[in-house]
């Protein structure tokens, strides 16, 4: 949306003080909104999900409060703008964890919420979900599917192990696509990380912290004790999905990132955990 077409914050404020009983959402794109609209039954029909995009959070807003540029940075700073609104006023802004929740506890304020998981995307990762996409819609040929959902959870569980070692390195590393270091034996998916990871830091002129990066990324895979949802990138889920439709031999047409996110907003109603977002 063009600055025009956009609120001010000054116009959201006025618009929360003069109607508290909005029931306003403010999330980092299109897909989450998308997704968390499916979800509004019943008495929740005023509640009312818009992008990050629709608001115009300038750079000095970012600024004032050490922030970055990017969706979620502008979120959190929307949320920190709002923080005088009147205590009756119902308006939220919604943030993805993504990697902050391993660093630290989580700072909620009155108008900001973390997701659940690490993303709105994280809720699809279940194994009934896995199945109604690859099995039922995508109709791959797997056959032993408890393997299968073992492996791709294992990868999704590295490329975020990446992430950590990255961050807590402070490399800002630039990613390189993984999909040419994927592949399958049998029912599982194989992912070369070794490789990968030498892509990577020869992308970013890193070579020289190889060892350091690999000690980081070894240790962080350690402590994935937990649920799968807690360690994994929505992004790499979706794209490790549309790269399984075409490997094992599913319908072509379902086989692209973009057609699984549709994927998603279909199914969003059938995603109990979905409804604990805002809770």
């Amino acid at each position: 949306m063009t600055e025009e077409n956009c609120w001010s914050i000054s116009e959201l404020i006025a618009r929360y003080e003069l109607e508290p009983e909005l029931l306003d959402v403010f999330v980092e794109g299109t897909l989450d909104r998308e997704i968390l609209a499916q979800t509004v039954t019943g008495s929740q029909e005023t509640l009312a999900f818009y992008e990050i995009d629709s608001v115009n959070v300038p750079v000095a807003v970012l600024t004032k409060y050490g922030l970055s540029s990017g969706n979620k940075q502008r979120v959190l700073a929307l949320s920190k703008e709002l923080t005088n609104l009147p205590h009756n006023a119902k308006v939220l802004c919604l943030a993805d964890r993504d990697l902050d929740h391993w660093f630290g506890e989580l700072q909620a304020t009155q108008r900001l919420r973390w997701t659940v998981y690490c993303s709105i995307e994280c809720h699809f990762l279940t194994q009934q979900t896995v199945s109604d996409i690859l099995v039922t819609a995508g109709r791959v040929k797997i056959k032993k599917f408890e393997t299968f959902v073992a492996s791709l959870t294992h990868t999704l569980q590295v490329l975020f192990a990446l992430r950590l070692a990255d961050r807590q390195l402070n490399l800002s590393l630039k990613w390189v696509a993984h999909k040419k270091y994927l592949s399958r034996t049998e029912d599982s998916v194989v992912f070369d990380v070794d490789k990968y990871i030498i892509a990577v830091l020869s992308r970013n002129a890193q070579t020289a912290r190889r060892t350091d990066f690999l000690e980081s990324y070894k240790v962080w895979l350690q402590k994935f004790n937990c649920d799968i949802r807690f360690a994994a990138r929505g992004h790499d889920y979706t794209d490790l999905l549309a790269w399984a439709i075409a490997e094992f031999g599913g319908q072509k047409e379902l086989a692209n990132p973009a057609t699984v996110e549709r994927l998603f907003v279909l199914l969003a109603r059938s995603v109990v955990t979905l409804s604990t977002e805002l809770q």
